[in-house]
């Protein structure tokens, strides 16, 4: 039994190891790869406080995006300088390398400063193409569980693929994001549109559609110029995505001021219902002003919606609720027609 256990270490790393590559490969958003990736590092270094940032455009700061601390893992946002800091150490050297945590933060942070009996962790660079680092993942070292020489070996590999899973999310995103707003542009809503109307055809289901559009768009950019209206394009887009289900509901920018919001398995009401959460949302909404002038804008919509016992064509489809909206921009504007 005992001559048997280093086999089954073996296969439980294994069976790990490639759990998590699946995971990592497969993931194309950049937040959830995030939480894989610290949760893969934190699986092979027995770490429960790790902390994952990205380099900038520049090179000059590093964005932390995600921590884990005692186990539990969180979304992240703040900034760091790399001048003068170990960040600029492994930069250059490529190589992962054990410093002193920063005291300040409950997650890893590494710093040059010597404490007595001060936190330790392992800066690991996470090199991309090209050689290339495009980041860093830190793990706080256990005293009472020390990193083995396989698993150190395994969390060089990982890192790489960490690297290039979050560089294919990068090329996903500039493919399928608009820079602009946020949402998905309009080759990815024809796609998943389709995917959607098929997928009903298999499943007994519902599917909604509702198209928005900014009244009065083109006054207000001739008035107030097109930066104010980016502005106002990006914030009701923001509107728009916190109203909605994530990883469920797929908000698009369809072309100019035209928002499309794409919802499976809900029904007429339930658009209805999120149609007019969001236009009045918009509605109370105090935009950012680029004057002294107060800004308001209010959005129309129109809504279509079928389910697998009246399924149309993606055009048709687009079609009825593109009518909708029609119908709401002849009738004063800043309501839903359905």
């Amino acid at each position: 039994m005992t001559e048997k256990q280093p086999d089954y270490d073996i296969e439980i790393t294994l069976q790990t190891l490639k759990y998590a590559t699946r995971q990592l490969v497969a993931e194309l958003d950049l937040q959830q790869l995030v939480f894989h990736s610290i949760c893969t590092i934190a699986d092979f270094s027995s770490s429960q406080n790790l902390s994952l940032l990205l380099l900038n455009e520049d090179g000059s700061n590093a964005t932390l995006l995600g921590t884990m601390v005692k186990g539990n893992f969180q979304e992240a946002e703040q900034e760091f300088s790399i001048k003068n800091t170990p960040f600029a150490e492994v930069l250059e050297t490529k190589n992962p390398a054990v410093y002193y945590c920063q005291r300040k933060y409950d997650y890893p942070i590494p710093s040059f400063s010597i404490f007595a009996k001060s936190r330790k962790c392992t800066c690991l660079p996470l090199i991309g193409t090209k050689n290339r680092i495009i980041g860093f993942i830190n793990y706080e070292h256990r005293e009472d569980y020390p990193v083995s020489r396989n698993h150190e070996e395994i969390i060089t590999v990982i890192t790489t693929l960490i690297a290039t899973a979050i560089e294919n999310a990068h090329l996903f995103q500039m493919a399928t994001i608009d820079g602009l707003t946020g949402l998905y542009v309009r080759r990815y809503f024809d796609i998943r549109l389709q995917e959607e109307i098929t997928r009903l055809r298999r499943v007994e289901s519902d599917l909604a559609l509702i198209v928005f559009d900014i009244d009065h768009f083109k006054k207000i950019n001739d008035t107030y110029g097109h930066q104010q209206g980016d502005i106002i394009l990006r914030e009701i887009a923001d509107i728009i995505k916190s109203a909605v289900r994530k990883d469920v509901d797929i908000p698009c920018r369809y072309g100019g001021e035209e928002l499309v919001l794409i919802l499976p398995g809900t029904d007429l009401e339930g658009a209805v219902v999120l149609g007019e959460r969001i236009r009045k949302r918009c509605e109370d909404h105090q935009f950012k002003s680029l004057s002294d002038k107060e800004i308001r804008a209010t959005i129309s919509g129109g809504i279509a919606a079928m389910n697998s016992n009246s399924i149309t064509t993606k055009d048709e489809f687009f079609q009825l609720a593109d009518k909708k909206l029609y119908e709401a921009k002849q009738s004063s504007r800043n309501r839903v027609r359905f």
